[in-house]
């Protein structure tokens, strides 16, 4: 955790007062613009810190029983029942290219937004929301290989950010199966 400050209910209990204030109509959450996002969820993949806007999280939980899918795509890991909803679940990991590894029952799951629907991010570690300096994010550099799928860079006490854009990471294929499965809900 950051300054081992917060637990991860401490996380929890932020991402739902942000969420529930920041409650959208239906439709695509809009792209924040850099100076907007204030704060975010900060967590690890392979010892690197990412992060998400807070306004995109909606919650965190550990990992639960995954329904399998038939896909293609090696980053689609399954489907989550939550709350009457079936959510398709990614391994972050390999959205942005690293290798995978075995899940345990404390691997964190991210209940996040992309375009109109809600999916499910699997990472290493939740670190804590992490307040961003203002005008502190920072256009991403060609020279990483996530570019076209970052908000940008802050450097922060424990490192740099990659903030992510959610929209763009995710395949378009895992949002048409969250849309069938909203369909299919109805």
């Amino acid at each position: 955790m950051l300054g081992n400050e917060h637990t991860q209910d401490d996380v929890i209990d932020a991402i739902g007062s942000d969420a529930e204030a920041d409650t959208l109509a239906e439709g695509a959450a809009p792209a924040p613009s850099l100076s907007d996002i204030d704060r975010a969820v900060a967590f690890r993949l392979a010892g690197q810190l990412y992060g998400l806007p807070i306004e995109r999280v909606d919650e965190i939980q550990q990992l639960a029983e995954l329904l399998p899918v038939p896909d293609d795509d090696p980053a689609l890991v399954g489907l989550i029942e939550l709350r009457g909803a079936v959510i398709p679940v990614l391994d972050l990991r390999t959205l942005v290219g690293l290798e995978g590894v075995p899940y345990t029952l404390e691997t964190p799951m991210v209940f996040c937004t992309a375009g109109s629907h809600r999916i499910c991010l699997i990472v290493d570690s939740v670190e804590d929301v992490v307040d961003l300096p203002p005008q502190s994010v920072q256009p991403p550099s060609g020279v990483y290989a996530l570019a076209d799928k970052m908000l940008g860079t802050v450097r922060l006490p424990q490192g740099v950010l990659m903030l992510l854009d959610v929209d763009r990471l995710v395949p378009a294929a895992a949002l048409m199966l969250a849309e069938a499965q909203e369909v299919s809900a109805e």
